[in-house]
This record gives C-alpha cells, structure tokens and sequence, in this order.
C-alpha cells in the first residue's frame, strides 16, 4: 500500500451554499484555535446530519460538518449516518462562544481528547 502524499489532512465542511459560511465563522475559529485545517465545499443535501457525514466520509481526518437550514453537525466517519456526535439548532441566533466550542470539539475529535462543554446553562463555579 502506498501513501498518497497528495490528499490534505483536513476536516470536510459541507455548507448549502457557501455563501452561509459567514454565520458559522465562529465554528472555523474553534477549529483555527486548535490548529486543525479546514475545507469547506458546496453540497445540496437535505439535513446538516446528512451532510456532516458525507463529509466526514470525505475527510482524511474522518471528522465532518454540515451546515444547513440553519443547523450544524458534527459526525464522525465510523458512527451511524443518523447519530451524529453533536448538532446544534438555530445557529443564527447561537452565542458565538457556544459555536466556538462547537469548533474546537470538532478538532478535539480529530486530536482524541475530551471535549468542551457546550451546554447552554453553563455555570461557572
């Protein structure tokens, strides 16, 4: 077998248009803050769980995202197609500290290390 030096190590983004990459700005930021490389395409699938797998079977990292219709998943390539790791509703309207923990437990995914807590009623102690 031989090792294909041409394929990036990234996680696949799938987005409905990429003109929406602008509302998830704060999920790549989670994902830059933790030094994992991006790619983000254009794919028309029905639901963000549906994309985030298609791109996470297209991913080298075998980590993927999808945004659409204003939700984001993250899955990962050896888990169910309909049982994402995590997923969040009305991204628009999220605070963007929540979108980017989002991110960052995408790299997390990638690095093998526990993820950050994305509760909404977070209390700090």
């Amino acid at each position: 077998m031989e090792l294909d030096f041409t394929v990036r190590p990234v996680v696949v983004i799938y987005l409905s248009q990429i003109s929406l990459a602008e509302e998830i700005q704060y999920v790549l930021y989670g994902l830059e803050e933790e030094q994992i490389p991006y790619s983000l395409e254009q794919e028309n699938l029905s639901t963000a769980v549906e994309a985030a797998y298609a791109a996470a079977n297209q991913s080298s990292l075998n980590v993927g995202i999808g945004y659409v219709n204003n939700e984001v998943a993250l899955h990962y390539k050896n888990l169910a197609p309909e049982t994402p790791y995590q997923a969040i509703q009305r991204v628009v309207t999220c605070p963007s500290l929540l979108l980017k923990k989002f991110g960052g437990n995408a790299a997390r995914l990638v690095k093998g290390v526990p993820f950050k807590s994305i509760d909404l009623l977070e209390v700090k102690k």
